[in-house]
């Protein structure tokens, strides 16, 4: 009688963990080398804290979303034999870095992470992404939004995401403040940005992005593009012309003076004594088949799911200070697409990448001959 190997599953798991642990630390080494070192933060000559300490706390933060008052008191009790830094000496050092470096450091850190996918084009997505507020609703770098969570004004921002295959990483990020008006150029922007990283085949974007302005550039640009369409009197009027002809495409013409394919499907019936609903979006895509570009406007629909993902890397704050909001924003970014990564090499959860780097964190601070770099 045969008997059965039970030696091989936890072998195998543990080379599992240990290729989970290598790629995590790698893809952190990244964050803090592309990223973090980059900003402009020069601790003081007598700083009793390196600036590898003021990451490893950081990095503790967001992984156990914590705010840095909690990630610090719970790393001293952790870590009751090693330095570790308060709160204040951690947020005074991220209230020195320059903006400017730190969106250059954000798009580094994210071709360095990109550079296996770079050359594959991919079909991305536009959208915006709120972070409620509640403190003075006079901050020039809040804005308003509809009614989220008890109240009425966020932290805006706008970026673009690959949203298919196995890189669906955050390519370029741009926070918006009171005075970005012009949905346009925040367009522009970020094309810019992403183009310096990776081939674009289509770009996606939801109803709100409807507009001459956005559409002359996106035609300007030569991307191609989904958009959605909401339905207003001239589009309702091309519906009840084609009402017998569904799913057709037909040529439409935006202020009578961009002309674009409008694809109109029907959807599915929500309501059996009414009529079914009628989806349409702008494309300027060469086509005749309107539900192939309706299912192509679906891979949108992954950045929202990104959106949910990266609320888990998320660290708690309630600093009014914009440079500390945008840094925020960034780690989480880089997180999310540090997972994603590990993800594709070592299929980790979010659950086991937490782990992996909160462990990582804890050991870098207790011995600094030690480094996740």
């Amino acid at each position: 009688m045969k008997l059965p190997n039970t030696q091989g599953a936890p072998l195998q798991e543990s080379a599992k963990q240990s290729k989970r642990f290598s790629i995590s630390g790698k893809q952190c080494g990244i964050i803090r080398r592309f990223f973090f070192e980059r900003l402009g933060i020069q601790p003081n000559y007598n700083s009793r804290h390196e600036l590898g300490q003021l990451f490893q706390l950081l990095l503790y933060m967001f992984v156990n979303q914590l705010s840095a008052e909690e990630a610090s008191s719970q790393l001293k009790i952790e870590c009751s034999d090693v330095l570790v830094a308060s709160a204040d000496t951690l947020l005074r050092r991220l209230k020195q870095a320059d903006e400017k470096l730190l969106r250059k450091a954000f798009s580094s850190t994210v071709k360095r992470m990109l550079k296996s996918h770079a050359k594959a084009r991919s079909i991305m997505a536009i959208d915006y992404h709120d972070i409620p507020y509640y403190g003075n609703k006079n901050n020039p770098h809040i804005r308003g939004t509809k009614r989220q969570r008890g109240t009425n004004y966020c932290h805006q921002f706008a970026t673009l995401e690959i949203v298919e295959g196995q890189c669906r990483l955050t390519l370029a990020v741009r926070k918006l403040s009171v005075d970005d008006d012009s949905k346009a150029a925040v367009i522009e922007e970020l094309i810019g940005i992403a183009r310096k990283h990776a081939q674009i085949a289509i770009i996606l974007l939801d109803r709100a992005f409807y507009g001459l302005a956005c559409i002359r550039t996106l035609k300007l640009l030569r991307v191609k593009f989904v958009m959605a369409v909401p339905k207003d009197k001239a589009v309702k009027q091309a519906i009840r012309e084609n009402a017998n002809k569904l799913p057709t495409v037909v040529q439409h013409c935006i202020s009578g003076e961009e002309t674009f394919n409008l694809c109109m499907i029907h959807g599915e019936a929500k309501d059996p004594d009414k009529p079914r609903p009628v989806y349409c979006f702008a494309t300027n895509i060469i086509t005749d088949n309107a539900e192939h570009i309706a299912e192509l406007y679906r891979k949108r629909w992954s950045i929202e799911t990104g959106y949910k993902t990266k609320k888990q890397f998320r660290a708690k704050t309630s600093t009014a200070n914009n440079t500390v909001r945008e840094l925020y924003f960034f780690m989480e970014c880089l997180l999310y697409n540090a997972w994603y990564n590990v993800r594709n090499a070592a299929t980790a959860t979010i659950a086991t990448f937490k782990k992996v780097i909160e462990k990582q964190a804890t050991i870098s601070l207790a011995n600094p001959a030690v480094s996740d770099t």
